[in-house]
């Protein structure tokens, strides 16, 4: 279960099969084979959806549901901060926390006492939480699409140097409600071996104050002897 949570946040950091709950499969569920992507001359615009996203949304907080390989289930809260700064909070007794202070990502085990140290530039997720991104430079694929009576523009990033890196696809819906015009909705991770992970988000609450202190993390290192919670 240890590497299945960090899967979902940095790519390709995650072994085994990717089995949806059965309450969320049509959730999950990406764009049938039978779903047609708009003509490509939309994707300009799919690009300038999703860059007013980044420019609009500076920060977000909202609920998440984690689908593993193996299909282990975790849900909390999640926060984001442009630039590079997010916050994975898992709820009941999961003993791990996912924190990036803008600069590096921090995978934090409170059940082994272990911090695993990832830089933000080395992963997709960049394009995520970013101020911006550069098409090339993420290997971005961006598209506008139909399911059913929704529309989403779908975003995905590679590391076009480190293939083993993995792919992330984020999926907005589109809101003509929502101020920047999209609404995070999803993200699905394919590490390099074809494994998938899944998070879905709801309740998305947008340009929140966020305290300084979600950046930050209890460092449980050289606590082995003494109990360890989450902070």
């Amino acid at each position: 279960m240890r590497t299945s949570v960090r899967f979902a946040i940095v790519l390709g950091l995650v072994m085994g099969g990717f089995t949806p709950a059965p309450l969320l499969a049509q959730d999950l569920s990406l764009p049938p084979l039978e779903e047609q992507v708009i003509e490509q001359s939309s994707s300009v615009e799919a690009l300038g959806l999703v860059q007013n996203y980044m420019k609009t949304v500076r920060s977000l907080k909202a609920d998440f549901i984690q689908l593993a390989p193996g299909g282990n289930q975790t849900n909390g809260t999640l926060y984001l901060e442009r630039p590079g700064k997010i916050r994975f909070d898992y709820a009941g007794d999961v003993p791990f926390l996912v924190v990036s202070d803008g600069e590096v990502i921090n995978f934090v085990d409170y059940e082994i006492g272990q911090v695993t140290k990832v830089p933000v530039s080395d992963t997709p997720l960049r394009a995520l939480f970013g101020n911006g991104f550069d098409v090339t430079g993420i290997g971005a694929h961006i598209e506008q699409l139909d399911i059913g009576n929704q529309r989403f523009v779908s975003l995905t990033a590679t590391m076009p140097n480190q293939p083993e890196a993995g792919e992330i696809t984020v999926y907005f819906e589109r809101s003509d409600s929502a101020p920047s015009g999209l609404v995070l909705r999803r993200w699905l991770v394919l590490d390099a071996q074809g494994q998938q992970t899944a998070v879905l988000i709801s309740g998305n609450e947008t340009n929140v104050e966020l305290a300084s202190s979600l950046w930050k993390f209890k460092d449980p290192r050289g606590l082995a002897k003494r109990p360890r919670r989450r902070r």
